[in-house]
């Protein structure tokens, strides 16, 4: 019951407000074309079609049995002569079907205002079967109506209802809101121009209508969509007053084809405008997105870092402290028993068993050496690749290598320092095992706001199926992490650059 109240409330404030908006349309039309058809396809012709297009259904009866009753009204006191004009409002209806199919199916604000503009020469077409004797200037009023009034009728439609959005403290979905400096350079404009077509002479009217042009210009392309629709309604109205006024225009037909071309005019810059200014919000939107997930990449990666170092750490520990201190036991226990037997066979079993445990011992510094090696934050990132480049002994296999270092100040970042020495660590330990290199230049340097690595070698290269290898791979995971670049080149050698932001913190 209660949703019967509401609708025949709705529909009666409807009747009275929709009633009294078309009869001020219709009446203003008139006194500008002097034609009651083409009043009737002017200004209240775009408002209805547009209302159509944006009401529910179930107010149709309402909006198309108003304007009826009105134009049965009117032709019952004389004032509409021409049969045709009872039957103009029905030219929406099919229109509106169509239209409002494909209205919910557009989000963005350029295609329900383009369907608009199409919806609006559809029923220009359609009314000249209103009036075959004069195709041209019924076709003319229907089209300038539908392209001023129909657009106009959406912004003032999408305003309330963003209004009552944030009243009601919904979400918003499609095109920015109406701003009050919109209005103020409008009605600047509108003030302008009509003082310009009023005051200055009448043998410079032909130039004085770029002041209408212009401001469609300007405000759509400050503004937008809704700068280049109330521009153009606005524009409307000057040249209209000041035709009434004896400046301007001595045809109708050539009024109204101007007035249709500035409309489209400021409109079409206006969606053009406003559709860069939305593709430049979602490119911004996307931007700062994937500027936050490489910023927590880059941090996971710093993490993982500092967590490797500490399980080295940790695994260090172990080695030294417990293998360490078994080995030393075994060396031990095996010169007791060389010292305190005669048999020869016992004898040699505790040598073997020393030479075992010297090895072990060997392997057990080396791996210790690799998983905490002199660390590059208490003795400097210089010194520190000095010393691994000689635990490679590269100079007693013949090898020469040489290390160009050119930065004037270590890393402040730990992540960038650990970074750098591991991948040196890395590079050097496949050229030792896998280049058979024979010259090994290495460079390191700034290069503005980013560290970069340069390895050579001469050696046999890498072979095409191997740049995906894990050690490779897992290097390159860790530099993009990390917002760098990892770049290998083939070619007499392998040569390996790297650039490494230093900017972390």
């Amino acid at each position: 019951m209660g949703q019967y109240l509401t609708y025949a409330a709705l529909s009666l404030f409807m009747l009275f407000a929709w009633g009294t908006c078309w009869l001020a349309l219709w009446t203003i039309s008139f006194w500008l074309l002097g034609s009651d058809m083409h009043a009737a396809l002017l200004l209240p012709g775009g408002v209805g079609l547009a209302l159509l297009i944006l009401l529910p259904r179930h107010f149709w009866p309402v909006l198309l049995l108003t304007p009826l009753a009105l134009s049965g009204w009117l032709h019952r006191h004389g004032l509409i002569t021409q049969p045709g004009t009872l039957f103009a409002p029905l030219l929406w209806l099919p229109v509106a079907l169509a239209a409002q199919r494909y209205w919910q199916r557009f989000d963005l604000y350029w295609q329900r205002l383009s369907l608009l503009l199409a919806a609006a020469f559809i029923c220009a077409l359609l009314a000249i079967a209103l009036n075959l004797g004069q195709p041209v200037p019924t076709f003319l009023a229907s089209l300038t109506g539908g392209a001023i009034m129909a657009p106009f009728a959406w912004l003032v439609w999408d305003a309330l209802y963003r209004q009552h959005r944030v009243s009601q403290q919904l979400p918003g979905q499609t095109s920015p809101p109406l701003r009050t400096s919109l209005l103020l350079w409008c009605s600047l404009f509108f003030a302008a121009g009509a003082g310009a077509l009023l005051t200055l002479a009448p043998q410079m009217e032909r130039l004085l209508l770029i002041l209408v042009f212009l401001p469609n210009v300007v405000m759509a392309w400050r503004f937008g969509w809704q700068g280049g629709v109330l521009a153009a309604l606005i524009g409307s109205l000057v040249i209209t007053l000041a035709r009434q006024f004896g400046v301007g225009f001595a045809s109708l037909t050539e009024m109204e084809l101007y007035l249709t071309t500035q409309a489209l005019l400021g409109m079409g810059v206006g969606i053009a405008v406003s559709r860069q200014q939305h593709l430049t919000s979602r490119l911004q939107h996307y931007r700062l997105r994937l500027e936050t997930e490489l910023h927590a990449k880059r941090q996971l990666m710093e993490r993982l870092v500092h967590t490797e170092e500490e399980t080295r750490k940790i695994l260090a520990r172990e080695l030294h402290d417990e293998i360490g201190q078994n080995i030393t036991a075994i060396q031990i226990q095996s010169r007791l028993v060389a010292r305190y037997t005669d048999i020869p066979g016992a004898q040699q079993a505790a040598a073997s068993i020393e030479a075992m445990a010297l090895r072990m011992h060997s392997v057990t510094r080396r791996l210790l050496r690799q998983l905490r090696p002199p660390v590059p934050e208490e003795i400097g990132l210089h010194e520190a690749l000095q010393h691994l480049i000689a635990e490679f002994a590269f100079a007693e296999r013949g090898i020469h290598c040489q290390l160009d270092y050119r930065l004037r100040q270590a890393p402040q970042n730990d992540t960038v320092l650990f970074t750098l020495y591991r991948l040196v660590q890395e590079l050097l330990n496949n050229i030792a095992r896998h280049a058979h290199a024979q010259r090994i230049h290495l460079r390191l340097e700034q290069r503005g706001k980013a560290i970069t690595l340069d390895v050579r070698d001469d050696g046999t290269g890498i072979p095409a199926g191997e740049h995906k290898g894990m050690g490779l791979h897992g290097m390159r995971e860790r530099i993009h992490a990390l917002g760098g670049s990892f770049t290998i080149e083939t070619g007499n050698g392998t040569r390996i650059i790297v650039n490494l932001p230093t900017f972390h913190q």
